[in-house]
C-alpha cells in the first residue's frame, strides 16, 4: 500500500487549500483512511454497456454470486462506501456514490468502474473513492503519451503535420508536437482535482486523509489499429506503456502503486494475439513484479451477442430489436456495449488490485 507523496504536478498546494477549508470530520468514516484507485483509458474504460444486460444474465455462474449486491429491490444499489469522480466528455463532470449511470450510453450506462466499485466495496473495510478518467479514440503512441518517452522521431513528426495540413493548411509544428501527451497531461489534471477536492464533493468524507491505492488502465484499440505501431510488432507500445507507469508513479509520488493493466479483448479470444502479448510484456519488468499485472478479459466477451451482431437482430425486426437489446447494443469494437462484459471486466481489475495490496478484507 502507497501513501500519497507530494508530486511534481501541484496537488500538495491544491490539497493544502482543500483541507483548510474543510475541518469537520464526517461522522460515518471518522478519520479512516480514503483508498483512491485510478481508473483510465479510452472509450473501453469510458463503457458502453447497459445494466439491464446484468438482468439478462443475473444466473451466469460469472455472475449469480454477487448480482445480489448490485441490487435493492427493484432498483440498482447506491453504495454508502464507494464514491467516484468522473469528467464525462458527453455528460458532464459527475460524482457521487457508485451506482449505474458513469457510463456513456445514456443515463444509466454502465463501464468498469460498476464492477470495479462494487468489487473493492464488498471487499475493502475503508471507504473508496474512485477517480475515472477516460477519452474515446486516444491512443499511448501520441495522445497519451509519456513524458520519459519524448517525441517521436522527426519523419514522424513532419508524416503528421503534412496529413493535418491536407485537413488543414494553417496546422503548426508546434501543434503537432502539442498533441503529444496532451492527455497524459490531462489525465494528471483530472487526478489533481479530484484529490483536491473530494471532501468538498463528498461531505461525508470531510477530514478523512486518503493514500492512493491502485490504478487500472484499459486502452490500447487506436495503437493496435495504427499501421505504423503494426510495423514493428508492437514493440513500441510495451516500450511507452512501461514509460508510463514509471512516470505515473513518478508524478503521483507513488513508486511501487499496484497497476492493473486491462487486456485489449475486442472480439473476444479469437482476437487474442501479438498486441495482447506486448500488453502483457510490459508486465515483465523485475521492477514490476508484484507491483503490476496484465488481466485477461477476453474471456468475457459475450458470445451470444456477437451471434446476434452477426445476425444483424440489431436492424432486424422489432422482436429482433428487442432480443438484441437484452444483451448488447453497440459495435464490437465497443465490447457490443454488453453490460455483463464492462461488469466482469471491472470486477476482474479490482481482484487483481486487492490481491496485489494485500489489504485485510471484510
Amino acid at each position: 500500500m502507497t501513501l500519497f507523496n507530494p508530486p511534481r504536478l501541484g496537488i500538495f498546494r491544491l490539497l493544502v487549500a482543500a483541507t483548510l477549508v474543510t475541518t469537520v470530520v464526517g461522522a460515518a468514516f471518522s478519520g479512516e483512511s480514503i483508498k483512491v484507485f485510478v481508473l483510465a483509458g479510452q472509450s473501453n474504460m469510458e463503457g458502453k454497456g447497459l445494466p439491464e444486460h446484468l438482468v439478462t444474465y443475473k444466473n451466469d455462474p460469472l455472475i449469480v454470486d454477487s448480482y445480489e449486491v448490485l441490487r435493492t429491490g427493484q432498483d440498482w444499489a447506491v453504495r454508502d462506501d464507494v464514491w467516484i469522480t468522473y469528467p464525462s466528455k458527453t455528460q458532464g463532470a459527475k460524482h457521487g456514490p457508485l451506482t449505474v449511470g458513469y457510463g456513456t450510453k445514456g443515463e444509466t450506462s454502465i463501464g468498469p468502474e460498476f464492477g470495479f466499485g462494487h468489487a473493492v466495496g464488498e471487499a475493502l473495510k475503508s471507504p473508496v473513492l474512485i477517480i475515472k478518467v477516460a477519452w474515446g479514440g486516444k491512443s499511448i503512441a501520441v495522445d497519451f503519451r509519456p513524458p520519459s518517452a519524448g517525441l517521436p522521431k522527426q519523419e514522424i513528426i513532419d508524416e503528421m503535420l503534412a496529413k493535418a495540413q491536407r485537413k488543414n493548411p494553417k496546422t503548426t509544428v508546434e501543434e503537432i508536437k502539442a498533441r503529444h501527451g496532451h492527455y497524459y497531461r490531462e489525465l494528471l489534471r483530472h487526478i489533481e482535482e479530484s484529490l483536491a477536492t473530494y471532501q468538498i464533493q463528498f461531505p461525508e468524507l470531510k477530514g478523512n486523509p486518503f493514500e492512493l491505492a491502485g490504478f487500472a488502465w484499459h486502452q490500447g484499440f487506436n495503437d493496435k489499429v495504427n499501421s505504423r505501431m503494426k510495423a514493428s510488432q508492437y514493440d513500441e507500445y510495451t516500450i511507452l506503456l512501461i514509460d508510463f507507469i514509471k512516470d505515473i508513479r513518478k508524478d503521483l509520488g507513488a513508486p511501487a502503486l499496484p497497476f492493473v493493466i486491462g487486456e485489449l479483448s475486442t472480439g473476444g479470444i479469437p482476437s487474442r494475439g501479438d498486441f495482447q502479448q506486448a500488453q502483457k510484456n510490459a508486465t515483465k519488468l523485475q521492477e514490476f513484479e508484484g507491483n503490476v499485472a496484465f488481466v485477461l478479459t477476453a474471456e468475457y466477451y459475450d458470445t451470444d451477442a456477437q451471434k446476434l451482431y452477426e445476425e444483424q437482430y440489431w436492424k432486424g425486426t422489432d422482436e429482433q430489436k428487442a432480443l438484441w437489446r437484452t444483451v448488447g447494443n453497440d459495435r464490437p469494437y465497443h465490447y457490443l456495449g454488453s453490460g455483463k462484459t464492462y461488469y466482469l471486466k471491472g470486477k476482474a481489475f479490482a481482484e487483481a488490485i486487492i490481491k496485489m495490496i494485500g489489504e485485510e478484507t471484510h
